[in-house]
C-alpha cells in the first residue's frame, strides 16, 4: 500500500532538514519521538539527544534529494556534498508525526575520517 506523506509529516521532516541546515539543535530535537533511535556506518545512537548533538558536529550539505512513502516509512536518497560528494539513503520511520528511528546505508570508506567527516 503506497501512501502520499501526510502534509505534517512533510512539516516534521523539512524542520528536521532545516534544524540540521541551521544547527538548531532545538530544532532537530522537536522532531523525533523520546525514543528515537539512529544506525548507520558511521555511528549509532539510541538516544535522540547524542544523535542531535552527533548530527550538529557534522558537516556537509545535502544534494539531489528524492524522497518515497510507504505507509509509516520513507526511503530518502540523496547526495551528501562534503567537498566530495557521498550518495546515501536514509529509511526514516514516523510514529505519529515524529521521527522515530533512522537507518543510514553508504559506503564509509568515501568519509576522510581526517577532514572531521
Amino acid at each position: 500500500m503506497t501512501m502520499a506523506l501526510t502534509a505534517q509529516r512533510q512539516k516534521t521532516l523539512d524542520a528536521f532538514y532545516k534544524g540540521a541546515t541551521i544547527r538548531d539543535a532545538k530544532q532537530i530535537r522537536s522532531t523525533l519521538t523520546d525514543d528515537f533511535t539512529f544506525d548507520g556506518p558511521i555511528g549509532a545512537h539510541d538516544n535522540p539527544d547524542t544523535f542531535v548533538q552527533s548530527l550538529l558536529a557534522f558537516d556537509g550539505k545535502v544534494t539531489d534529494s528524492r524522497m518515497i512513502a510507504e505507509g509509516d516509512s520513507l526511503v530518502h536518497l540523496y547526495v551528501l556534498d562534503i567537498g566530495t560528494r557521498i550518495p546515501m539513503c536514509d529509511v526514516i520511520e514516523f510514529r505519529g508525526d515524529k521521527l522515530a528511528s533512522m537507518m543510514l546505508y553508504t559506503d564509509s570508506k568515501l568519509f576522510d575520517p581526517g577532514n572531521g567527516h
